[in-house]
């Protein structure tokens, strides 16, 4: 494990902390047992679970965080080999139209053929935005960690590169899912993309919203008292950034990075699939959030 002694989104070193236990505490044993299926080591058992806020810009974060040995053992070895079963085959048509609906907003802000476009997926996964972006014909390329998952981004032909050899100006559009959550150096990683990105180019970063777990931890001064569902915003090893709305625009703006507000008629025009009653609400609700009151965790950013 290390230390991380400064935010990792604007570099202050003025801190609060918000919560603290060993990771041989009830609380963090039992979701470690529980998450990790008993896969799970005592390579940190001797640390602490500490989230801390920055005083600063507002992100949380865990202070101590995995080294890059324990990163390798925990998403190659802890993390359950029967993922792929569990998200990739059981995705529902609803999960693939969401996916659909994102392509073709891209696909509409730029308004040139998909094949003119250069996308990046930034930690690509299991490949799900990817293949979708290859179907609608756009230039797919991709970084990824786990060799299991680069083995299978090469598989549907996705074209895997280093984050390092990312080409300067290249991509109009860089995808990032449920990524920058997870990194221990964030800042170093979107400044790299940032450089990677095209001067019109655009970016997408969603992560968790952490708020609403903060403010129960908080509440509980527990973590083994959060359900599942608030546990994994803030997940010990894994999720040891916990962003909300304005710590994450905070954070792009520290890169020369604006906030960009999704066109309200590209957004209706990308949505799929509202005939059917139970879609009919999120589809007419999720455009008009995006654009009238942008306060989520999915955000678009542009060079500012």
């Amino acid at each position: 494990m290390k230390s991380r002694n400064q935010c990792p989104g604007c570099l202050s070193d003025s801190l609060s902390v918000v919560y603290e236990e060993s990771y041989g505490g009830p609380g963090i044993r039992s979701y470690m047992a529980r998450h990790y299926e008993g896969n799970a080591s005592s390579a940190a058992d001797a640390c602490s679970y500490e989230l801390v806020r920055c005083n600063s810009c507002t992100l949380a974060f865990q202070k101590q965080v995995p080294d890059d040995r324990l990163l390798d053992e925990i998403y190659n070895g802890w993390v359950p080999g029967t993922e792929l079963d569990r998200t990739h085959r059981n995705y529902s048509l609803d999960d693939y139209r969401y996916l659909a609906e994102q392509v073709q907003y891209v696909i509409q802000y730029f308004g040139v053929p998909p094949g003119e476009l250069s996308v990046l997926d930034f930690g690509f996964g299991w490949a799900h935005w990817s293949r979708m972006a290859m179907a609608y014909g756009c230039d797919v390329y991709g970084v990824e960690l786990s060799e299991e998952r680069i083995r299978h981004g090469r598989s549907v032909g996705i074209k895997v590169v280093e984050l390092a050899d990312l080409p300067a100006k290249k991509f109009h559009f860089i995808h990032t899912e449920q990524v920058f959550e997870h990194l221990t150096e964030p800042r170093a990683v979107l400044e790299r993309l940032a450089q990677a990105l095209a001067a019109d180019g655009l970016i997408k970063i969603s992560v968790p919203n952490a708020g609403p777990s903060l403010k129960k931890l908080a509440r509980h001064g527990d973590f083994g008292a959060l359900s599942p569902a608030h546990q994994m915003p803030i997940a010990p090893l894994e999720h040891v950034n916990a962003f909300n709305h304005d710590s994450l625009v905070a954070f792009g703006k520290t890169l020369g990075l604006k906030p960009v507000r999704p066109n309200f008629f590209k957004l209706y025009n990308s949505a799929s699939g509202m005939l059917a009653a139970k879609n009919l609400a999120r589809v007419l609700a999720r455009p008009f959030y995006r654009h009238i009151f942008p306060r989520s965790t999915f955000v678009y950013f542009a060079h500012a």
